[in-house]
């Protein structure tokens, strides 16, 4: 049984982005369990290739990364709640993640960890990028640095789930406010905390001034590829990533094609600065 520390270890980007080889997720002790969740607090996002595993057990193993979290929105498959389907087909008018965001960040206590496994990836395309949102704080000027600790946002459901999922109407989806600068309670390291997917406008700012900072937020992180990581999935790969130091993107550039996987994801704690 290969642990998490022993694993042969090929860091994609200086950055962000770690792929671990010869590691079967479904047979790691919790020792093991324990040392991929710090790596994944100070890498931001694990790799991993040839993950055969069943729902039932990729459910089972994301239970022993933390308490599964409910997506507000999504229909879960049968018997299996705590599921996100990720499928996007020549049927689909749009896919999930299509767009900077980190997830459900709307929640009061939004997530932790996801775990998203690729059962069948397009021929082509499909790539995720993940941005390190430790290196998007960290490379910006002290002053703005100490400028953006002092402002909360809200983050809104309604922005990313009104109109998707099958939902119409007036149902309400969560609405909550977090602080701009975040830190990570396994790190200590501080990262920004405000998503186009679903970050309404900063609290303490007019609008036309919240929509130029929140602009120019957006760009830094979208434009920041020396904090960024790509990958391109195989069947059965899996990626494992900390919602609350990284951004991801799933690009939908294989239209036609399908792509076909699951995440589970686990509830984080209440962001504080």
């Amino acid at each position: 049984m290969a642990a998490v520390a022993t694993a042969a270890r090929r860091d994609v980007n200086t950055k962000v982005g770690t792929e671990l080889a010869g590691v079967t997720l479904r047979d790691l002790d919790q020792a093991g369990v324990d040392e991929l969740k710090q790596l994944a607090a100070e890498r931001g996002v694990l790799f991993f290739r040839d993950q055969d595993m069943t729902l039932a057990e990729q459910v089972e193993f994301g239970g022993r990364l933390g308490e599964l979290h409910i997506h507000p929105a999504a229909k879960a498959p049968d018997g299996f709640p705590e599921v996100l389907l990720v499928h996007t087909d020549a049927e689909s008018t749009y896919t999930a993640g299509n767009g900077w965001h980190t997830d459900v960040s709307c929640d009061a206590r939004p997530p932790a960890l996801s775990m998203l496994r690729i059962e069948q990836p397009p021929p082509a395309g499909g790539d995720t990028v993940w941005a390190s949102m430790y290196e998007a704080y960290e490379s910006l000027s002290p002053s703005m640095q100490e400028y953006l600790s002092t402002l909360t946002a809200i983050h809104s459901g309604d922005r990313a789930y009104r109109g998707r999922y099958g939902y119409q109407g007036d149902r309400d989806f969560p609405i909550n406010e977090h602080p701009v600068v975040r830190t990570h309670p396994d790190t200590g390291r501080k990262g920004l905390y405000v998503n186009m997917g679903f970050t309404s406008h900063i609290v303490q700012l007019n609008p036309r001034e919240s929509t130029a900072l929140l602009r120019f937020l957006y760009d830094h992180i979208a434009y920041g590829v020396n904090f960024q990581v790509r990958f391109q999935w195989e069947p059965n790969s899996v990626a494992i990533w900390d919602n609350r130091c990284v951004q991801h993107h799933a690009s939908w550039d294989y239209f036609p094609d399908t792509r076909h996987g699951y995440r589970v994801t686990t509830r984080g704690e209440v962001p504080f600065q």
